[in-house]
């Protein structure tokens, strides 16, 4: 026995061990930024740090501890690799329970937490796989470099189908090999970062400088897009999902003062009327069109003119004082055949009669039955067909207005009940009206463009806000939607401006 006064007391204490990985804990890279790896390139130098082939170590060591997730045999291990395992492994990378299996498995094995953040998994919840990620393999040859290159891997942002090109070197991405031209799988028994899974030729080439391409500024802006999608995957917002992404669909479409018409308007009622996730196709069509995120689209919280004034008309996209309206609509009653409503509504600035009628309802009403009853009395009755020469005399009149005629309003200016007449015995003419409203419009388009164009050479570089401005138009989605390559390029050139960093 030992002396407890000149010893202490002995405590046995037990000694911990760290817990073992059964796999090497190999670190992702990446993770957080646009350049995350993929797990189907994170599974390839995985094998690569055991010195086996990639085939090896997911024929003995993965796959037999993964269970099917469809079928009759759902739940049970499998006992023979899949003979379509490598052509549908790109689901890998994307947002299935396939991929919540291996990501699952592979952080029991390596002791490395999220690794979900080298798939898509992190918006599951807000994206359609449909469309998502692409069958065959895609890379920048830069980004591998010269063989034998530190810190080579495969980008999770290559997988997509919607990006085409990196946006680090600005230069479209590789699918075939340069050696064997041919194609490959996203994933193969054969796979090793850089090389080809055929031919096991190097797929890398040193970086050259090389003008800038202006055909690639939109797929540029949209590969940063999807890359900031990545980069925001480790620190999502509380309360992230779908009915944020519909509540933030309605504000932009609100706000952007096209709630009706509006490119792809029903894919977007779909989206805030039903629960469907949308594409990351259609996301980036929103995005470019309305000239905001898709992260702060899906993720973030949209502030919308109507939440500080919620009494106002949510279809109103300007406020018109009330005594203005009301002097409007108290002058149009006062008309022998009042205008319409929508007429009314232009004229002061809005898009839709909806305002006046939120706001008015009992002067709209007025206005509505005097002028249908003044229209139904001053009708040509249905016995009497209007003269020809009545018809040619209102089709010259409207050629000789330099504005565009509708020929709609043409036929009810002279009794009509509708433009069928003008269709049938005055082929010439209303040709001729419908050639002069294409040449107006065409003048229209071309003077948005030309000024677009004129402003690159400006310095500074103006926004398309201030181009907007210059032409006199209410909203910037007019030149966005006709143009939207042009104010991709006039927004990149403003940015490298004030980057300090000329175009090439």
């Amino acid at each position: 026995m030992h002396d407890a006064a000149l010893y202490g007391d002995w405590g046995s204490i037990r000694a911990g061990w760290p817990h073992r990985s059964y796999l090497y804990a190999l670190p992702p890279i990446g993770i957080g930024t646009a350049a995350a790896e993929s797990l189907t390139g994170y599974i390839s130098r995985l094998a690569a740090a055991h010195s086996l082939e990639t085939g090896v170590l997911v024929n003995h060591e993965l796959l037999p501890r993964i269970p099917y997730t469809k079928g009759i045999s759902a739940g049970q291990v499998r006992a023979k690799l899949p003979c379509s395992f490598y052509i549908d492994a790109h689901s890998l990378n994307g947002i299935g329970d396939c991929s919540r299996l291996w990501v699952s498995l592979l952080e029991q094995l390596t002791c490395i937490q999220r690794l979900d953040l080298l798939t898509a998994l992190p918006w599951a919840h807000v994206i359609s796989c449909v469309h998502l990620l692409r069958t065959t393999r895609a890379w920048c040859p830069h980004c591998y470099g010269v063989e034998g290159s530190s810190s080579v891997y495969e980008r999770l942002l290559w997988t997509f189908q919607i990006v085409t090109v990196c946006p680090m070197h600005r230069c479209s991405l590789d699918s075939i090999c340069p050696s064997c031209g041919r194609t490959q799988y996203v994933f193969s028994s054969k796979s090793r970062t850089g090389y080809c899974s055929r031919c096991q030729c190097w797929l890398g080439s040193k970086p050259q400088s090389r003008p800038f391409d202006n055909a690639l500024s939109e797929q540029i802006r949209i590969a940063e897009m999807v890359g900031e999608l990545m980069a925001a995957s480790p620190s999502l917002p509380a309360g992230f999902g779908l009915d944020r992404f519909r509540e933030n669909v309605r504000k932009v479409v609100r706000d952007a003062r096209s709630r009706i018409c509006f490119p792809g308007a029903t894919r977007y009622r779909g989206w805030t009327n039903h629960r469907n996730a949308p594409r990351m196709d259609s996301l980036v069509v929103m995005s470019c069109t309305h000239n905001i995120s898709m992260v702060r689209l899906l993720a973030e919280r949209i502030s919308s003119t109507d939440d500080a004034d919620a009494k106002h008309s949510r279809y109103a996209h300007c406020r018109v004082p009330d005594r203005a309206v009301e002097e409007a609509l108290r002058a149009a009653l006062r008309d022998d055949i009042p205008p319409s409503l929508t007429e009314i509504a232009i004229h002061l600035g809005y898009r839709t009669d909806g305002p006046l009628k939120s706001r008015y309802r009992a002067l709209c009403g007025d206005i509505l039955n005097k002028r249908r009853c003044a229209l139904k009395g001053s009708r040509t009755p249905s016995g009497t067909p209007v003269a020809r020469q009545h018809i040619e005399n209102a089709l010259m009149e409207a050629l000789k207005k330099n504005a565009m005629t509708s020929l709609g309003a043409v036929a009810a200016s002279i009794g009509l009940r509708n433009k069928r007449r003008l269709y049938k015995s005055f082929h010439d003419l209303r040709r001729a009206v419908v050639s002069k409203n294409k040449r107006i419009r065409k003048q229209y388009v071309d003077a948005i463009e030309n000024a677009l164009r004129a402003a690159f050479d400006e310095k500074p570089i103006p926004t398309v806000t201030e181009v907007a401005r210059r032409l006199q138009l209410r909203d910037v989605t007019r030149i966005t939607r006709r143009f939207p390559n042009l104010s991709a390029e006039l927004k990149y050139r403003r940015q490298g401006e004030s980057r300090g960093v000329s175009p090439a």
